[in-house]
């Protein structure tokens, strides 16, 4: 037995600590408090965690969901009482509905001292009910039944993390004195097996009718996890005259007989060939779609059938629902491909053609494309290394990246379960913290200086690399509709910047590197992966006219 003289005494706190080891919990992200001191003093003391200390609670979260978003197992966070848990918010959202499995630890002040003018006290209990799979207060008190008590709400709570892939919350009340010390401990758990939800099963049959009587069948494909079998399916599956995949890259999907650049194909379509393109079957894999092309066009041309599968969520995104399909996509398209398909239909390869023409026209427009964002993201694709892992922030840059095809042996992410800009540099830094694989995140400079606290992080390993796209604002309201027609799109929207990145590069000890041309960024890519110290790549862009070039991409 470990005889460390720096156990908690507290018997709820051992009682969490032994829990979770038994669960199979080994990651926990802390942010320094005096409420949760107890708490990081205890889980140091352990050999059988891993834990991480980060000042900012609300970029600590993020780190803490890159880490989930890479382990595929729930990672814990944990904060002192007050503001500091509100500042988790973001994070818990955005794991909800990307279904990150991440385990908020909150400590509390006595239920006694809510709402009585007591520091750092705020109405914690089911804080963030909304977006979370699960929500217990444990119970203050150390006899026998309080303890079973709280042992079951701790089981019930890593139970429904892993079981939804999702966030819980855990609020846990802690009276003073927190910081007394024992040096052996009092309870400890064998290896727990969690009880297990059967899936239901798929009834093929159900769906052979609509299938074989389809000739125009469009897979639209989400965000989804990398998985070579899934990409293997969808090859054999894509061959068939009447189907048609439609992917973005954080898809993750690689074949060549599927539309992986969806607004590219989209761009200036005619009203009269709509009917053409639009499906009688839909059937949507995975989650989040990033193209509100795609979202438009499906809503003003409907399916007659619209199947969502997927095991967590099953969204009406385009109003026409009509089956949820709960189930993992390589179990459905393995069911899928057995069934009887029609055989006489072009509809695959129209979309194919369209796609050939679109690609043509657009390298084209490329070949003579001055120094813009379009140009850079072009030639930042062209050059990313291969089995890397690439991080891409929200807003402009994820949709710069659509424009794209990327390498087959990159695995793309994004934030697309709320679509901020607020937390993708902190939740690259925490996928890269557990990968052995390079990780590289190209952001704008909004998300980046947003995020910045992300930097603060002594755990970033010496292969991260930031690409950043300065674009000296918030260039993404040039591009869509409205912003431009309000007389106050430069002070209102684009808010324009005069922040130099150099000195947060200097502040945490990241190399700085700079590009203002072609050349310059052709010189700077070319050396970008190489040596032993994290980088910032920051590529100024901010004279240039990008949103006027992206539009005239778009007529091509």
């Amino acid at each position: 037995m470990n005889l460390s003289p720096h156990f908690s005494a507290n018997l709820n706190v051992q009682l969490l600590a032994a829990s979770l080891e038994a669960m199979g919990v080994e990651h926990i992200v802390f942010s320094p408090g005096s409420r949760n001191g107890a708490l990081m003093m205890h889980f140091n003391a352990l050999n059988s965690f891993k834990t991480y200390v980060l000042v900012d609670e609300r970029s600590a979260a993020y780190t803490a969901l890159g880490m989930a978003q890479k382990l595929k197992k729930p990672v814990v966070i944990c904060c002192t009482s007050g503001s500091a848990a509100a500042n988790y918010y973001p994070a818990v959202t955005e794991a909800f509905y990307q279904n990150i499995p991440l385990i908020v630890l909150t400590t509390d002040r006595p239920r006694k001292f809510i709402d009585q003018f007591n520091g750092q006290t705020i109405r914690q209990e089911n804080l963030f009910e909304k977006h979370t799979y699960h929500n217990e207060n444990l119970l203050e008190g150390d006899d026998d039944e309080t303890l079973t008590g709280n042992f079951l709400s701790l089981k019930k709570s890593v139970t429904k993390c892993i079981e939804k892939s999702g966030p819980v919350h855990i609020n846990f009340p802690l009276a003073e004195p927190l910081y007394e010390k024992v040096s052996d401990l009092k309870i400890h758990f064998e290896k727990l097996t969690l009880p297990r939800t059967e899936k239901p099963k798929i009834r093929f049959k159900d769906f052979e009718k609509i299938v074989t009587e389809s000739q125009k069948i469009m897979f639209l494909v989400g965000m989804h996890d990398f998985d070579a079998e899934f990409n293997s399916l969808v090859e054999e599956i894509s061959a068939l005259p009447n189907v048609i995949f439609l992917t973005e890259n954080t898809s993750n999907l690689h074949t060549k007989a599927i539309i992986s650049q969806i607004d590219n194909a989209l761009f200036t379509m005619p009203r009269e060939r709509e009917k053409d393109f639009a499906p009688d079957l839909l059937i949507t894999l995975g989650q989040n779609i990033i193209s509100k092309k795609i979202k438009n066009f499906l809503r003003e041309n409907p399916p007659k059938t619209h199947w969502h599968v997927d095991p967590y969520w099953h969204p009406d995104t385009f109003y026409v629902l009509s089956k949820k399909i709960q189930a993992k996509s390589v179990e459905f398209l393995q069911g899928f491909k057995n069934l009887k398909l029609e055989e006489k239909s072009n509809y695959r390869s129209i979309w194919l053609n369209l796609k050939e023409e679109k690609n043509n026209r657009q390298a084209a427009f490329l070949e003579n494309t001055s120094f813009s964002d379009l140009k850079v993201f072009e030639k930042i694709i062209q050059n990313l290394p291969q089995n890397i892992q690439l991080h891409y922030s929200n807003s402009s840059v994820i949709r710069y990246a659509q424009l794209f095809e990327h390498e087959a042996s990159i695995q793309v992410f994004c934030n697309r379960g709320t679509s901020g800009i607020d937390g993708s540099t902190s939740t690259a830094i925490g996928h890269a913290m557990l990968s052995k694989r390079q990780t590289t995140l190209v952001t704008g400079d909004l998300s980046f200086f947003y995020d910045s606290n992300a930097l603060w992080n002594k755990y970033i390993p010496s292969n991260f690399r930031i690409i950043l796209i300065n674009n000296g604002g918030g260039d993404i309201f040039k591009i869509i509709p409205g912003p431009s027609e309000t007389g106050v799109l430069n002070e209102f929207f684009f808010t324009p910047h005069q922040l130099n990145p150099l000195h947060l590069a200097n502040l945490y000890h990241f190399k700085y590197l700079e590009a203002n041309n072609l050349d310059e960024l052709q010189q700077q890519l070319n050396s970008l992966w190489q040596g032993n110290k994290p980088k910032i790549l920051a590529v100024n862009t901010y004279n240039q006219d990008n949103s006027g070039i992206l539009k005239e991409f778009m007529k091509a």
